[in-house]
């Protein structure tokens, strides 16, 4: 029986909102899960502190929420976004449960190191979720048993998918990401400028911002870069939502608003191709954004169900720990949807 069971979120001192919009919605799913247990929590960013290493030294379980924090490269010679120090090994060793985490980037193979570290760090007890099939392909590869469950993000979607318009609205609230800055990014507002009546602005790092003053924001309107400024201007009307930050953009899902992702990296990538959200690589944006966001298509969001469902099962009966929004989205129909 699972008594304690402690959260290393990675949205805690992150200046990512999307980390913000990750755990959220991974704590949706947890709500009810371990009926009668003990939830401490502490930050993936910042590591383990005195508090945080006490709690963790009395936990069943750790489970890691969200982000794209499975690293196949050396991850405690860099500053990650989960980090482990020598001291939170021993306390952290066996307890660590994947709970749709991503890999944060393509490898060809993992770092001895790095390989040794999450050996020693992941529960052999537990099947892990992963967000994608890199993800899936490290865990697999240090001899753990791993689903690919995609996001907890999407999970809302397992039996029904998002109800978004298939045209086009008037307005459009576009996301931009600085530390991957390319020269298509400024072909992409000129794309927008051209399509929408009213361009609307979401920093989901402060520093997106400057990143937008460089490419030049005439005629644009500013958001305040927080979660709660960008719900209240997705629930305030009509908008489709494109841009490059992938969570953000799976936000818009949640106020049934139609999505553009502009893949940068391999999680759009992955996801994108996995589950059937609508995608399109950077590098053929000028050639099929003008197009995509004229026309009509269908959102048709496909996610593995059964593994969802068996990832989640693990930790009791699913019928009497799981959320109300977690047992309505897995329940049993005559075909479930599967990837």
């Amino acid at each position: 029986m699972i008594r304690h069971v402690h959260l290393i979120d990675t949205s805690i001192a992150s200046d990512n909102v999307g980390d913000e919009i990750i755990v959220q919605e991974s704590r949706k799913h947890l709500e009810g899960l371990f009926p009668g247990a003990y939830i401490s929590s502490s930050a993936g960013h910042d590591g383990l502190g005195a508090s945080s290493r006490k709690l963790v030294a009395d936990a069943d379980i750790a489970l890691l929420l969200g982000s794209n924090a499975l690293a196949p490269h050396n991850q405690r010679k860099n500053r990650f976004v989960w980090q482990v120090t020598r001291r939170d090994i021993p306390l952290l060793a066996g307890k660590v449960v994947l709970f749709g985490v991503g890999a944060n980037r393509d490898f060809d193979r993992i770092h001895p190191r790095q390989a040794r570290l999450l050996k020693r760090l992941l529960s052999r007890d537990y099947v892990h979720s992963l967000r994608d099939g890199l993800g899936l392909k490290i865990v697999e590869t240090l001899g753990l048993r791993g689903l690919n469950t995609s996001c907890p993000t999407l999970w809302r979607y397992a039996d029904q998918g998002p109800k978004v318009p298939q045209g086009k609205a008037d307005t459009v609230i576009f996301t931009l990401t600085a530390h991957k800055a390319d020269p298509a990014d400024a072909a992409m507002l000129d794309i927008l400028r051209a399509q929408y009546d009213r361009l609307l602005f979401w920093p989901q790092q402060p520093r997106d911002g400057d990143y937008l003053t460089k490419l030049g924001d005439h005629g644009i309107e500013r958001l305040a870069p927080s979660l709660a400024a960008y719900d209240a201007a997705l629930a305030a009307g009509p908008c489709d939502v494109v841009g490059t930050r992938l969570h953000g953009s799976i936000r818009g899902l949640s106020h049934g608003r139609r999505i553009i992702v502009v893949a940068i990296d391999n999680r759009a990538r992955e996801i994108g191709a996995e589950t059937g959200l609508p995608t399109v690589a950077r590098a053929e944006l000028a050639d099929r954004l003008p197009a995509l966001v004229a026309g009509a298509f269908e959102t048709n969001i496909s996610l593995p169900r059964d593994a969802v469902r068996s990832y989640l099962e693990q930790f009791g009966d699913p019928d009497v720990a799981a959320p109300e929004n977690t047992r309505a989205a897995l329940s049993a129909t005559s075909q479930p949807k599967g990837v």
